[in-house]
């Protein structure tokens, strides 16, 4: 009998004390400003070797978390050495420095580059549906690794990808994932030849390889930006509010400068435009954006940048024009590259040198119309004076 007492009090010990802990400790991707006190936990990846890519871990094929093929790190930080008890901005608008130092890596130089070599050159060996929208397929190449092969509705789609990413190297951000072109038939189709009939892609058509990446979570926008009072506030309130997550909040500030640059109407600006009869959208996870589990925010899916958001600017700049409005938290090395693009006028110039440069079929596919330049090029104009308003206000 004693015993039997003994049992039951433990239990309900036990159970309370469970009760207390998830109630003490809630999930990162319910409290988007939450950031854990210790190191975070990173990617281990074996390390990058151009004879033997390692084979991917993963999870079940067919999810919309991908998981980074092979190589470096994916936001590798030193967030658990940033100090929250330092003055987060400099001269009123910039980062300090060692809020800097704290953000994720990202898709770095060195495995940005060798991905790229590698996906370029690999066979795929076989393919399956996933990554989205049914012309799309997950694939598996011939190293045992996994990536995201999209398949374009029209060609515009297709540049919006692969531009997006030059364009976000071109500004020094690294948190949109490597992307490759592939020519469908082409001889790295080979070993899957008989199943691209059911596709429906045409053959000679040119596709998107990115890095298929797991372990994601779904990222809430910052309480300033889930306009639960029918308004956006700007970013910096956050600060006011006393919001821990200061190395989140810079990328948010990046993040919302890229996709105006790219008028995207696909990630915050759909979370957004949803308001009007979805009033608790933006309490759910943002559209095409995702935390790895060190940090690192990534920009998936670009398709809706520069040249389709560009031909439906009209319908989405209010939506994109509004949450520019919200930042005035800036880093300097980006505040650096839209001046230099600015002052330069050559914006469009810059991004195409680097794209053919670097992408072999970029002749095949094309690059941005004079007129598609000259938006990118006015873009950057009102993100360079955004920042010197800013300057002016705060500094």
């Amino acid at each position: 009998m004693k015993a039997a007492v003994a049992l039951i009090v433990s239990g309900v010990l036990l159970l309370v004390g469970g009760i207390f802990w998830v109630w003490k400790d809630p999930h990162p991707t319910d409290h988007p400003g939450y950031l854990p006190q210790r190191a975070p936990r990173a990617l281990r990846l074996p390390a990058l070797s151009p004879q033997t890519p390692p084979i991917t871990e993963g999870v079940s094929p067919g999810s919309e978390h991908r998981t980074t093929t092979y190589g470096h790190p994916v936001g590798t930080t030193n967030a658990g050495n940033y100090s929250q008890t330092l003055t987060p901005l400099e001269q009123g608008v910039f980062w300090a420095r060692a809020v800097e130092r704290a953000l994720p890596q990202g898709f770095s130089d060195e495995y940005t580059l060798h991905w790229q070599e590698f996906a370029r050159t690999a066979s795929v060996v076989s393919m399956e549906k996933g990554c989205g929208r049914s012309t799309n397929r997950l694939v598996t190449l011939s190293d045992g690794s996994r990536a995201c092969v999209r398949y374009g509705i029209n060609p515009e789609q297709i540049q919006g990808e692969v531009l997006s990413f030059y364009l976000s190297r071109l500004l020094g951000l690294h948190t949109v994932p490597p992307c490759v072109l592939s020519k469908v038939g082409s001889a790295q189709w080979a070993p899957v030849q008989a199943e691209l009939g059911g596709t429906g892609w045409t053959s000679g058509s040119l596709v998107t390889i990115t890095p298929w990446l797991y372990n994601l979570s779904s990222v809430l926008p910052p309480l300033a930006l889930r306009a639960e009072d029918g308004k956006l506030h700007p970013l910096r309130e956050e600060l006011r509010w006393g919001h821990p997550g200061v190395v989140e909040l810079a990328q948010w500030g990046d993040l919302i400068l890229f996709d105006y640059l790219t008028a995207n109407f696909d990630r915050l600006v759909s979370n957004l435009f949803s308001l009007q009869w979805d009033p608790r959208v933006m309490l759910r996870g943002t559209n095409n954006l995702h935390r790895t589990p060190d940090g690192t925010l990534v920009l998936l899916d670009n398709e809706a940048g520069l040249v389709h958001g560009y031909r439906l600017r009209d319908t989405w700049d209010k939506y994109n024009g509004q949450l520019l409005g919200t930042v005035c938290l800036f880093r300097r090395g980006v505040a650096r590259r839209l001046r230099e693009l600015y002052l330069g006028r050559r914006a469009a110039e810059e991004l195409h040198a680097l794209y053919t440069a670097r992408e072999p079929l970029a002749a095949d596919l094309g690059a941005l119309t004079d007129l598609e330049a000259q938006i990118l090029q006015d873009r950057v104009g009102v993100t360079y004076r955004h920042v010197q308003t800013c300057q002016g206000k705060y500094s």
